[in-house]
């Protein structure tokens, strides 16, 4: 029998891109549902923009589509912490709402999973993966903290930190995130593998946001990794 699946988006002023994310999304979900139980929760975290009105205008007629509103902004650690505790189906996976990662993939994260393995990781560092048009200098951050991982944690994977996973519900029920930036999808995969996940990795394409502006704040971004990764050096970490 094929697993439950619930794909999972986190969106904050999001309105540029809401209607490529249906456009995109819905076949897909479509195609998805004829084979197995999919859900969707789209998160809107805290936006002062549109966003919400406009989730509900495209999504509120998909089925099995939650939409669930934060008050605040609660960046991604919240998200996170919000899809563990609404989550329901066997599977997750994480996906961004530009689409900076093909939600196609999930169909190729499918073929993948097995019964002895808990995450599949979308990996753009693999060597048969691919970057285009990210800025240099953003990837040469990125690419430096998923390296500083890898050694750290001794986790023969090349890529910590993209949101492209897709979990076993079981291996993550338990995890707090306490972080709340971007950093905080580093803190899942790490602490679940450090539970005793088994991982697999595919190498995947991470294209450059073609509507709206990221979210990403690159200077916070790095003092956060740093914090996260001295924890992990001193052991200061918890489930």
């Amino acid at each position: 029998m094929n697993s439950t699946l619930t794909i999972a988006v986190p969106l904050y002023n999001e309105e540029a891109g809401i209607k490529n994310l249906h456009d995109i999304l819905k076949p897909i979900i479509e195609e998805l549902q004829l084979n197995r139980r999919i859900e969707t929760i789209l998160v809107n975290d805290g936006s002062t923009d549109n966003s919400e009105k406009l989730l509900y205008q495209y999504f509120s007629k998909i089925p099995n589509v939650k939409i669930i509103n934060h008050e605040k902004n609660l960046n991604l650690g919240g998200f996170l912490n919000t899809i563990i505790k609404n989550c329901k189906t066997e599977l997750v996976v994480f996906l961004d709402s530009d689409c900076t990662f093909d939600p196609s993939y999930i169909f190729d994260m499918l073929k993948l999973a097995d019964d002895d393995t808990d995450i599949i990781n979308g990996s753009p560092y693999h060597p048969d993966g691919r970057i285009d048009g990210v800025k240099k200098s953003r990837l040469f951050i990125s690419y430096s903290c998923n390296l500083i991982y890898r050694k750290i944690t001794r986790v023969d994977i090349y890529t910590f930190t993209s949101i492209l996973k897709m979990y076993r519900m079981s291996s993550i029920k338990d995890i707090k995130i306490q972080n709340t930036g971007f950093v905080s999808v580093a803190e899942l995969f790490v602490k679940s593998v450090q539970e005793g996940s088994s991982v697999k990795e595919f190498p995947c394409t991470l294209s450059i946001r073609q509507l709206g502006e990221s979210k990403i704040n690159i200077v916070n971004s790095i003092i956060n990794h740093i914090k996260f990764i001295t924890q992990l050096l001193t052991k200061k970490i918890t489930s």
